[in-house]
This record gives structure tokens, C-alpha cells and sequence, in this order.
């Protein structure tokens, strides 16, 4: 929608049609961790602006319940039997569940993913007792956090060695891992899974140490790209399975451009291939791919990978490499982590604050950033602090140099990120 609303912005002729297969559009499936807690019960609050607004309002022809079946050089089939030609082709089909290879069976495996199933799936969670979680990512955390609040027993399985292994070292995790054990979940964490099945009314977890009796599995084992269609038009797929972009958006077809989840980008560190499935990332892609089909010229720099969450009353955030990924990208690697309290000391109200930094030795480039507290505004504006250098490719010097602001009631005169790129300097 990001796309052919810009397109119609700078050119209000085009013939501009979008085709959804739910019934939303502008939607935003983070949400639904929350709504399966029950902060919200109104599922049209999923989405930002409805079909009718970009009918009515922005003259885009919106095609809801519709799904593309077949594309070809310059036309597409839907399921309802219609043909449509194209000059431009843009694809927007983002991703979808990894579904583990193992054997999974039974009538209460739930993957979280899109809001048109949100109300579907919190009704039949409502009636679990216990719940299984298979992955410690986001959405893992996020659903382990729901049905708590809910009152729900949660078990967490996870063949990774931390939660939030892709964001977060494990020197980091530990107090995520500190929280969700305070909380009441049970992590099971380096437990391969074997196979989820039925037995009698329950669902049975197997992992190669373990076996978990449970109401309901949520399997949160991330997702992949949606590149059925790509596949279709012989597109070419990048090497971390995504539809291959140009900066402009462009895929291997000129005529044809990739964006969001199904889009591959860069990764400004490390300068490589990188897919980073989250809505900011995909808004801007549509923004800059409905930029360009419309005539102007605009470029996407690639991402350093931010992002940020929350589990009861710790937020975490990350962005840039890891200290594991930048050595597996055979950087000489620099890091310090410190903790901060958020406020003046005479302030009522302070917390404290976890930050890692971490950088390249040698150059002092800033390369990766991670941060724990809990106060989320603390937090969120760290590490966009920290996303915006490290995209301009600052040093630990430039950091430690920035003219941040101070104010007792919300920081320290010595800003937490100041005070990391103090420490980092002698590592360097």
C-alpha cells in the first residue's frame, strides 16, 4: 500500500489496483501479541486505513479476497477468474511461517503471522491451560508474555543457545532469560525439536532431551520469503533466499520490483546480502519503489538491522551486527557493556540501563549496538541513536563526541551511550 500510494501521490492518472488475499490491507500483524493478551479486542485496529479509504480517498483500485494464482510478462490471473495486463509489477507478497521440518500433527498448532486469523486463534488459545512455545524470537517472547498475562502455564522450547539469538548476544540474553524465569515461563533452551503431536486432548512437544505435555503449540519458528510468484516469472532469488533488488527496487526484470519481506536489501555493516522481514524496513522500500516507477529517482541504502521488543517490564533493542556475527564476517572486534541508571540520582523514578557497543578494532567504526532496560522510551531512543551513525558509518570517537541532550528527570550528564564509547576507547 506504502507503494501504490505514492505512486498516485505524484501521478494521479496512473491505473494503480492492489490484490489482497484477506481481508485487510495496511495491516499490522505485530499487533497480535497484543491482542491475544486482550490489550485490544477491535480487529479493524489492525488495520492503519481501510480498502474503502484508498478507494475513496486515494483512487487506488483495492481488490480484497482476491488472490493471484498465476503471472506472466505482462498480465496476471487471479483465483476469480480475472485478467489483468501491467506495464509495472510490483511484488509485495512478503513472507510466511517456517513451518520445522519435523513432523507436527494435531488440531491446536497455531503459527502467528497474519491478523485476519488473529480473532480465530485467540478464541481457541483462550481454552488452553497450558501453552507450548516451539522459538525464542520476537514473536516467541511476545506470545510467552500474552499468555502469561493470561494466566496461561507457558512452556518455551528453543534449540538456540539464548532467546533473541539473531538480536542478542548471550552475555546480553541472560537478563532476558532472568526476567522470563521471574515470570513464571519455563525455557528450555538448546532442545532440537523432534516432533509436536496429538495425544488423546493434549499436544505433546519432543525435543532430543525432553517431552512436554501442553494444551495448544504455538510454533514461533520465524519465516521466509513469499517468492512463489517470483519463482513464476523466473525472477532472480538473492543468496538469503529474497527476491534480488537493485537499490531502486528493481528486480532482475526491469519492469517488475520487489518490496518488504520478499525483498532482499544490504546490510550497511557488512556491505553483503540481508533480508530484515519488519514493517519500518518494508514501508520505506514501498516508498522508494512507488517513487521511481512514478518518474523520480530515489535509492535504498540497505538497513543496519534495527529492532526493537518487549517481555514484561524489560525492553530490548538491537541494531547493527552482533559481537557473534561480525566475527563470523571476519571482523576484529571491540566491545564493552556497561550498565547506566536512566536518571539523575536525585531523581525519583530511575532505572537502570544495559548497554553493549561494539565496534571494528583498528578503525573504531561502530558496528552493532544492544540494549536492555526497562524504560522503553530509554531504550527506543538509544538505539536509534545508535542506527542513525551507525548508517553514516560514525566512529566510537564520533559517539563519544555527539552533543547529546541532558535533563535529570530523563537522563544522566553522562548520556549511557557516552559513557560506553568512554570504556570502548581502550579496547581499540
Amino acid at each position: 500500500m506504502s507503494t501504490a500510494s505514492r505512486i498516485k501521490r505524484i501521478k494521479p492518472d496512473f491505473d494503480v489496483m492492489v490484490f489482497e488475499s484477506s481481508n485487510m490491507v495496511s495491516h499490522a500483524p505485530c499487533g497480535i501479541p497484543y491482542f491475544l493478551e486482550g490489550l485490544f479486542n477491535d480487529e479493524s485496529l489492525f488495520m492503519h486505513y481501510t480498502p474503502d479509504y484508498f478507494i475513496n480517498v486515494r483512487g487506488i483500485k483495492v481488490r480484497t479476497n482476491v488472490s493471484v494464482v498465476k503471472v506472466y510478462d505482462n498480465f496476471i490471473l487471479t483465483n476469480t477468474g480475472e485478467r489483468v495486463e501491467w506495464d509495472y509489477l510490483v511484488l509485495a507478497t512478503g513472507s510466511i511461517p517456517r513451518i520445522p521440518s519435523a513432523h507436527i500433527s494435531g488440531d491446536r498448532v497455531f503459527t502467528i503471522h497474519h491478523p485476519s486469523r488473529a480473532m480465530e486463534t485467540r478464541k481457541l488459545l483462550e481454552s488452553a491451560n497450558t501453552v507450548g512455545i516451539v522459538g525464542s524470537g520476537y514473536i516467541g517472547l511476545e506470545v510467552a508474555e500474552a499468555m502469561r498475562v493470561k494466566g496461561k502455564e507457558v512452556i518455551m522450547v528453543s534449540r538456540s543457545s539464548h532467546p533473541l539469538s539473531r538480536s542478542l548476544d548471550g552475555d546480553m540474553s541472560v537478563l532476558i532469560i532472568d526476567e522470563m524465569v521471574r515470570s513464571g515461563v519455563k525455557v528450555k533452551l538448546n532442545e532440537s525439536l523432534i516432533e509436536v503431536s496429538k495425544q488423546g486432548g493434549s499436544q505433546v512437544i519432543m525435543t532430543d532431551s525432553g517431552k512436554y505435555i501442553v494444551d495448544a503449540v504455538v510454533l514461533a519458528t520465524g519465516v521466509v520469503p513469499n517468492v512463489e510468484l517470483a519463482n513464476m516469472l523466473n525472477l532472480r532469488i538473492g543468496e538469503t533466499g529474497a527476491v534480488w533488488v537493485n537499490e531502486h527496487m528493481i528486480t532482475s526484470n526491469e519492469r517488475i520490483y520487489a518490496v518488504g519481506d520478499v525483498a532482499e536489501t544490504i546490510n550497511v555493516v557488512t556491505g553483503k546480502p540481508y533480508w530484515h522481514p519488519f514493517g519500518t524496513t518494508a514501508n520505506k522500500m514501498g516508498y522508494i519503489a512507488g517513487s521511481n516507477i512514478a518518474g523520480l529517482r530515489l535509492r535504498f541504502p540497505g538497513v543496519a538491522g534495527t529492532s526493537m521488543t518487549r517481555f514484561m517490564n524489560l525492553y530490548a533493542a538491537s541494531t547493527g551486527l552482533t559481537e557473534r556475527e561480525a566475527i563470523r564476517h571476519g571482523l576484529k572486534v571491540a566491545s564493552v557493556i556497561i550498565k547506566a541508571e536512566t536518571r539523575a540520582r536525585y531523581y525519583p523514578g530511575h532505572g537502570e540501563l544495559t548497554v553493549k557497543l561494539i565496534a571494528e578494532r583498528g578503525s573504531g567504526r561502530i558496528i552493532g549496538g544492544q540494549f536492555i532496560g526497562n524504560d522503553g522510551g530509554q531504550v527506543l531512543g538509544r538505539v536509534n541513536t545508535l542506527a542513525s551513525l551507525i548508517l553514516k558509518r560514525a566512529t566510537v570517537e564520533d559517539l563519544f563526541l555527539s552533543d547529546l541532550a541532558y535533563l535529570p528527570p530523563v537522563t544522566q550528564v553522562w548520556d549511557p551511550l557516552i559513557i560506553a564509547a568512554r570504556q570502548l576507547f581502550n579496547k581499540l
